[in-house]
């Protein structure tokens, strides 16, 4: 019925003459700050953008931490960000998440095209959102592994300088973004590797950085980092954490587990199987730790953790047949969870290009149109590319110019 309704509005628009109010006729003006704030961080990303623009007094309010706070309390919207590597561009994919009835679309209007100064076409990368705050890195060309944080809601973004080392094959980094649990602060941790070219399992120096966003304004070295690291592979933040699924020099895979608050490295209890698997991603399921493994010929096995470091709860969550699409044998990809569903459905991606859908009832799986999942209605067959790469995300007003002293731009425009 809501949707009946905006549809009859919209129609009806032209029905009615613009009437100019004074502020001290509109009633919602003048409600307390407290309620205004109450009511603005009930509203979409893209309208509270548009909020902006009303008056001075919601600039302010939206502006102000009450206000992220407030939003953050708030159950976060089911959505991704996506980055499509053939424009350089990012799109808001929401989702329709009732019981026995889920899609998802491409918001109108919420495609951001104009990257951070410097920031050349093809040579990002996304690797983690925290709180509405997107990280993502540059790689090649004129400004390698340059740092940047954004903001979507704020269009806001940082710029944080290379902590150092050749970036060039075969060397590597690998990037986490976190909260600490315990100071509030956000922190990009760092690994920078150095690798013979004619071993690449050989490691000759592995070097982890830190930066606290809004304190010293510099990466920190924080040590040694004790493992050889995928290149392939970000850091999944949880409970205060980030966790990297890892090669030791042996060839075997475990995890490890960077404390934000100690900044420190410790071992990670892993699924008994893990040290077979050479196709595995570390992901999120339904706020547990999980790892998606590919490497059967037949089988995509989904482990989770049940409870959090106590490696008795590994459990063997599903093991998906692969037969019904297709795709038997390992075409050595690597499958990412994207989402899971109430109705216990999951969204998967299979390399960057590929989305299938498992439902966890009927035991089934199907390939997904992955035009329709990054394009917006507004855009042309030509546009289209299906070539992705995506972090879930829970928008928020949170200004980045809290971080004192951070250089921030308003970059990117909606």
């Amino acid at each position: 019925m809501g949707l009946s309704h905006c549809r009859s509005s919209h129609n009806k628009k032209k029905d009615y003459k613009m009437v100019q109010v004074n502020d001290e006729d509109n009633m919602l003006l003048n409600l307390p700050s407290h309620i205004i704030i109450d009511i603005l961080s009930r509203l979409s990303t893209k309208t509270l953008s548009r909020c902006r623009c009303v008056c001075k007094l919601w600039q302010k309010l939206l502006s102000e931490p009450e206000f992220s706070s407030f939003r953050i309390l708030r159950p976060p919207t089911t959505s991704l960000m996506i980055h499509k590597n053939s424009d350089s561009s990012f799109n808001l994919v929401e989702f329709e998440d009732e019981p026995n009835y889920h899609d998802f679309y491409c918001v109108p209007g919420t495609k951001f095209e104009q990257p951070p100064k410097g920031l050349r076409q093809n040579c990002m990368s996304m690797f983690g959102s925290v709180e509405g705050l997107i990280s993502f890195h540059e790689f090649g060309f004129q400004n390698p592994d340059t740092v940047y944080i954004w903001n979507p809601a704020t269009q806001e973004s940082i710029i944080i300088q290379s902590a150092g080392g050749v970036m060039e094959f075969p060397n590597v980094t690998s990037y986490g973004f976190g909260l600490s649990s315990k100071t509030g602060e956000y922190k990009v941790v760092r690994i920078y590797q150095e690798v013979l070219e004619e071993n690449l399992l050989h490691v000759t120096r592995s070097d982890c950085h830190v930066y606290t966003l809004g304190s010293e304004g510099c990466w920190r070295y924080t040590g040694h980092a004790p493992f050889l690291y995928s290149c392939r592979a970000n850091g999944v933040f949880l409970n205060g954490n980030l966790h990297w699924l890892i090669r030791d020099p042996d060839g075997k895979e475990f995890i490890s587990c960077f404390d934000l608050d100690k900044e420190s490295f410790q071992p990670f209890p892993a699924p008994p199987e893990l040290d077979e698997l050479n196709l595995a991603s570390l992901e999120l399921y339904q706020d547990c730790l999980s790892v998606c493994d590919n490497t059967s010929d037949f089988d995509i096995v989904i482990w989770a953790m049940k409870e959090y470091g106590v490696k008795k709860s590994w459990f063997k969550q599903f093991v998906i047949d692969k037969h019904p699409i297709d795709l038997v044998g390992q075409y050595y990809e690597v499958v990412r969870i994207l989402k899971v569903f109430r109705d216990g459905e999951i969204l998967l991606m299979w390399r960057d290009d590929l989305l299938i859908s498992f439902n966890s009832k009927t035991n089934s799986l199907q390939r997904i149109d992955m035009n329709r999942f990054i394009c917006a209605p507004d855009e042309s067959d030509e546009e289209r590319f299906p070539c992705i790469e995506a972090v879930n995300y829970a928008s928020s007003f949170l200004s980045l110019r809290r971080f004192d002293v951070e250089m921030v731009e308003n970059t990117f425009q909606i």
